[in-house]
């Protein structure tokens, strides 16, 4: 399993498993891993699997992320690599991600669901039974809702501005959602759930 430790002053205080598809790393509290100090950005960094791969990305920070004390924007993890991030090491363990239970073949397989909560359209459910569902007015704002595998992943495909999931734009990797998370999408708050077929 792949991990991060945690160290400041060359004393560990903690270490954290990246057991998310994608995990966000800064001083806001709705962070992944929230490290609370002035020098840490809101939103400093992010971690992000693809495949068994584990990449680094930087989030627009002020004081930037470093890896084995070079500046990255984005950078693939290798075992043992060193992070700096404000005032705190970071050091990779690395690890294949963490394996799913097998799912049991006499389940009835789950179905994404977007309900709306707030706007014109408050009070509706559009199940996500298609491999490919968007979201969204063109021109203005739409997200893409892809089915694979029995999980679902939102990108952000059109307009300026970027819709928000759980108050974090998605930024440019597909975020893989979980059931209840808060999406906000041209003015109207949405829930994404799970449930069966």
């Amino acid at each position: 399993m792949a991990k991060i430790i945690i160290s400041r002053d060359h004393a560990v205080i903690r270490e954290v498993e990246l057991d998310k598809d994608r995990m966000t790393l800064g001083r806001r509290p709705d962070s992944d891993i929230v490290l609370p100090h002035p020098a840490m950005s809101g939103a400093h960094a992010a971690f992000t699997f693809i495949l068994d791969d584990v990449f680094l990305e930087d989030l627009g920070s002020t004081n930037g992320t470093y890896v084995n004390g070079r500046r990255v924007a984005k950078h693939m993890l290798e075992d043992h690599d060193t992070i700096v991030v404000a005032r705190f090491q970071l050091e990779f363990i690395g690890g294949p991600r963490r394996v799913e239970p097998e799912p049991d073949a006499n389940a009835a397989p789950m179905v994404g669901a977007i309900e709306v909560k707030t706007g014109p359209n408050a009070g509706k459910r559009l199940l996500l039974t298609k491999p490919l569902s968007t979201l969204g007015k063109p021109g203005v704002q739409v997200v893409a809702i892809t089915r694979q595998h029995g999980a679902y992943y939102l990108a952000h495909v059109d307009g300026d501005l970027a819709p928000l999931v759980n108050g974090v734009a998605p930024g440019k990797t597909p975020r893989r959602l979980a059931h209840g998370d808060a999406i906000q999408l041209g003015g109207a708050d949405m829930v994404f759930c799970l449930a069966r077929e």
